[in-house]
């Protein structure tokens, strides 16, 4: 039995309506799993961007510091997507060196992959954080990038797309 839930666990709750945490919390309690791999059902498709205080302008060093603006995007519908922001930190927080610097996993569902993207290019976009530097600009331009959207990845997208680094978007 593997009991380390995977960060990715949003995206696999909002296509199937199962509450993994809630699931392992009541096996470790000692009840029987109350769902079969049958009855899993697949509705539409996520995407999660972990939001971290990392400078993607410099080789994605870590950012520390206070968080002087946190404004999340609104969770819940937004047309035919759904929001969700699972964070831990708050305006006026601090980045600590001493630990993962994770901001934030951004999820978005909808009914097809494009009209997922288009809702997390949207609330990556209503983002506001201000003190430390963010990958957000970062994430957003990869909702953007032609082939993230064609689904064409690899493990060396980031190498191969920005072979000098990523630099922010001129005005």
């Amino acid at each position: 039995m593997n009991t380390r839930l995977q960060v990715e666990h949003p995206v696999t709750e909002m296509i199937t309506g199962i509450d993994l945490v809630e699931q392992m919390i009541r096996v470790a309690h000692g009840e029987t799993l109350g769902i079969r791999q049958e009855d899993v059902k697949l509705s539409g498709w996520a995407v999660e961007s972990r939001v971290y205080a990392e400078d993607p302008t410099r080789n994605f060093l870590p950012s520390t510091g206070r968080l002087v603006t946190y404004r999340p995007p609104a969770e819940g519908q937004d047309g035919e997507a759904t929001v969700r922001n699972d964070t831990g930190v708050y305006e006026g927080g601090e980045i600590s060196i001493y630990y993962d610097p994770m901001i934030a996993k951004l999820v978005t569902h909808a009914p097809t992959r494009e009209a997922a993207i288009r809702a997390q290019a949207r609330a990556l976009d209503a983002f506001a954080i201000d003190g430390i530097r963010h990958n957000i600009p970062f994430v957003s331009a990869l909702m953007q990038h032609p082939r993230w959207i064609a689904g064409e990845l690899s493990t060396g997208f980031i190498a191969e797309e920005f072979p000098e680094g990523f630099a922010l978007p001129q005005p």
